[in-house]
């Protein structure tokens, strides 16, 4: 095992932004409307603001608790889903690329996103882990067992041809 994990709660900081500020837009809107001389009653637009808030942070929790990365010498794997689950694994030994994608915020947060390039065209092939925490660090980790995992069957592979 070279690592697993879920996506970082820090990644989710821009999603819970996101769904903070449209919970907050009715409570604003009726605030504005009160100083415009409409009464509006306040009531609908805290109830709305709570509702947002647990939905957003619900949303998120779930997102990020049922997306499991795996990263072994051999397999990377990633398992999606709640009432059904889509899994993708390709071997490590496929991996032609690595790139990792980090947005000014990502940096300051130090997550990022991983794509991975397989040795393969299809679509369903192509790997990318959101969220991941310190990215570098882990995309190193994974090349340097990709290359023990190339050199050592290599190794093998020539100890049994002399």
């Amino acid at each position: 095992m070279i690592w697993a994990g879920h996506p970082t709660w820090r990644a989710s900081l821009s999603f819970h932004t996101k769904g903070f500020a449209l919970s907050f837009a009715p409570l604003v809107l009726v605030l504005l409307l009160g100083w415009a001389g409409i009464d509006v009653p306040v009531t609908w637009a805290v109830l709305v603001l709570v509702v947002g808030v647990v939905l957003t942070v619900g949303a998120s929790w779930v997102m990020r608790y049922f997306t499991q990365y795996t990263i072994t010498t051999k397999r990377l794997q990633i398992r999606r889903g709640v009432l059904s689950k889509t899994e993708s694994s390709a071997n490590v030994d496929r991996i032609q690329n690595i790139t990792v994608f980090q947005s000014p915020i990502d940096r300051m947060l130090r997550v990022g996103t991983i794509d991975f390039d397989t040795a393969s065209d299809d679509p369903t092939d192509r790997f990318s882990f959101s969220g991941v925490d310190e990215p570098q660090s882990l995309r190193e980790r994974i090349l340097r067992a990709r290359d023990e995992q190339t050199h050592g069957s290599r190794d093998s592979d020539q100890g049994g041809l002399s």
